[in-house]
């Protein structure tokens, strides 16, 4: 049985907990769907990919230097 949440009109399914696998449902403006399989490795690389991302915005919080050796 799937695991279904919505994310902003898009599903995510848990289709295993045992390995992790999954799909994500994207929506573009086209209309039609694209479903992405996922792995734990692909997943934590999009969420990598998507952090990165984000460093990019102006308006975000800046991470102070002395919090030692952080990186993504």
């Amino acid at each position: 049985m799937a695991i279904t949440a919505e994310f902003r009109n898009t599903t995510v399914a848990v289709v295993s907990q045992y390995p992790l696998l999954g799909t994500l449902d994207l929506a573009p403006s086209t209309g039609d769907t694209i479903e992405v399989l996922l792995d734990r490795p692909s997943a934590e690389a999009l969420l990598s990919t998507l952090a990165l991302f984000l460093l990019h915005d102006d308006d975000a919080v800046q991470v102070p230097p002395d919090l030692g050796d952080f990186s993504l």
